[in-house]
């Protein structure tokens, strides 16, 4: 499992900190990691319940589960994780092959890499508790997919399908385009980047 260096946001002391991006990290790892998080879910769940607030749109979601259906799918991934205080931050899944690619004017066709699944640990998240720890860990997974995307040689070009409250996340922050809801993914919205061959072109 290969490891590199990079820096989020810790909230309570309001200072950037040292932590860890994981590469392909391995399924006992990933079981961990939903053990874990399923406690603080839980917990946090019976709390908005009380209050009654909605449940995040992610808070069923199970890693273990969504890493054994890639084995029925004709796809490659990769898998990657942001560690800091000995404790998962952050796991994000992508996906490339044949069937992803742009549907973008300026880059129809051309392969891309699919952001199938990103989530900051729900200790992070406004959206399950009132003061959340570690900020950036979206913002650093998302940097990583870019430059996976051009390791493949893809022109950091990507795309994903957004819950709706990840919306803004996507457009604002890692400045994403949308191209509508697509009705056949649960009428979720459809987002790109622009790979930077076009955004070379744009600046010629």
């Amino acid at each position: 499992m290969k490891t590199t260096n990079l820096q989020i946001f810790d909230r309570r002391i309001r200072s950037l900190v040292q932590a860890e991006l994981l590469e392909d990290p391995d399924d006992g790892y990933i079981e961990a990691a939903d053990t874990l998080w399923a406690v603080y879910k839980k917990r946090f769940l019976q709390e908005l319940r009380a209050q009654g607030k909605a449940e995040p749109e992610h808070s069923h979601w199970s890693w273990k589960l969504k890493l054994e259906e890639l084995w029925y799918e004709d796809a490659e991934f990769k898998c990657f994780a942001i560690a800091c205080g000995g404790e998962p931050q952050g796991l994000m899944l992508l996906k490339h092959g044949r069937k992803y690619v742009s549907r973008l004017p300026e880059q129809q066709g051309q392969p891309l890499v699919y952001l199938a699944y990103l989530e900051s640990a729900p200790w992070n998240l406004k959206e399950f508790c009132n003061a959340p720890i570690y900020g950036e860990v979206g913002s650093e997974l998302y940097t990583a997919a870019v430059k996976f995307s051009r390791f493949l040689g893809l022109e950091e070009r990507i795309g994903l399908h957004s819950l709706p409250g990840a919306e803004g996340f996507y457009e604002k922050k890692c400045h994403m385009i949308s191209l509508g809801h697509d009705p056949e993914c649960e009428n979720l919205t459809y987002f790109e980047s622009v790979g930077d061959s076009s955004k070379k072109g744009e600046n010629e």
